[in-house]
């Protein structure tokens, strides 16, 4: 199953969470709600070429070895939505975005959508029932949005 974002964006999308399980940006989903600590800047290296390649967007994939494959194979993960979100061009006068799901419609404000993850993982399998995704808002933490079909920015 994909989702389609669509309305008030410049590029509309197709999204298709059963293939970012290979996707750099992934995140761990017991890590993805954790405070990141910054690094001190004489800590930071002048010049590293995976760092420098991981700042790409999109990331290059690098290689996984054989632990690594079995290991994405075992979590459960989430994306942040802002990637796409950037490459839709969301236009300026959009206000909110509509997830229209199999239970219905719910509105919810953009910024707070430009800060959501969409969980698309589960112990390193699709999520089928209530798939593909769940979007986890910052203020809807253990109440995600389930059987995302479309989501359209208003």
């Amino acid at each position: 199953m994909v989702i389609t974002l669509t309305g008030k964006v410049d590029f509309p999308l197709t999204l298709d969470p059963s293939v970012w399980i290979f996707d750099d940006r992934k995140i761990l989903f017991e890590n993805a709600f954790k405070e990141v600590e910054s690094v001190p800047a004489s800590e930071e290296k002048h010049w590293d070429r995976s760092v420098y390649q991981q700042k790409m967007k999109p990331p290059i994939n690098k290689s996984l070895t054989k632990a690594e494959r079995k290991l994405a194979l075992e979590n459960s993960y989430v994306m942040p939505i802002s990637d796409f979100l950037n490459t839709a061009s969301i236009q300026a006068d959009a206000m909110h975005a509509v997830f229209l799901t199999d239970t219905g419609e719910e509105i919810v404000p953009l910024d707070e959508l430009k800060e959501s993850m969409f969980l698309f993982a589960i112990d390193g399998r699709s999520i089928k029932e209530t798939g593909p995704a769940h979007c986890y808002l910052p203020s809807r933490k253990e109440d995600p949005i389930k059987a995302i079909r479309q989501i359209k920015i208003c």
